[in-house]
């Protein structure tokens, strides 16, 4: 989503600048600032709500990810600290960081690039809280990840049950 969040504005360039002579001509009456204009606020559209889904995707995943650790695995708390971290970093950001950013993003939309630039600083300066809470997530997920996977682990060490099925052990004296 990251990947798709940074690129996604580049194909307004690519659309305007295609040659597609209907797009060309439809456009022609808006002008090409409108146009880029109409354009940007299309994407930034999608790419609030792909981003609005992603998260909600996120915390279910996470919801049955931080279940499944503290109901079906034998992990410890430092494992389960962690998986709830990230399942609490992600409702800071879909309930926190993402209504802001998508409210101040509408709004300054259509606004020329020169005009509100205090809030332009603003929406970046929470952009980048985003952003920094998103790498986070990933470096605790590395770690969790690591921690789940490098554990060397017996079949079941609860039910493991010491057989005694050797020679000596067969018969029973009363």
């Amino acid at each position: 989503m990251a990947w798709y969040g940074a690129h996604s504005f580049t194909s307004v360039s690519s659309v305007m600048n295609g040659t597609n002579p209907v797009f060309a001509v439809q456009t022609r009456p808006l002008g090409r600032v409108n146009t880029r204009m109409a354009l940007r606020y299309e994407i930034a559209e999608q790419n609030r709500y792909l981003f609005e889904n992603w998260e909600y995707i996120q915390l279910v995943l996470g919801t049955f990810f931080f279940s499944y650790l503290l109901f079906g695995t034998l992990e410890g708390k430092f494992s389960l600290a962690l998986a709830l971290i990230l399942l609490v970093l992600t409702a800071i950001e879909r309930f926190g960081l993402s209504p802001i950013l998508g409210s101040m993003g509408k709004s300054l939309d259509y606004l020329p690039a020169d005009v509100a630039t205090g809030e332009r600083a603003r929406f970046w300066l929470i952009h980048s809280a985003y952003v920094g809470c998103e790498a986070f997530k990933l470096g605790v997920g590395i770690v969790l990840l690591t921690l789940v996977l490098r554990r060397h682990r017996s079949v079941d060490p609860v039910n493991q049950l010491n057989m005694v099925d050797k020679a000596n052990h067969r018969h029973v004296n009363w």
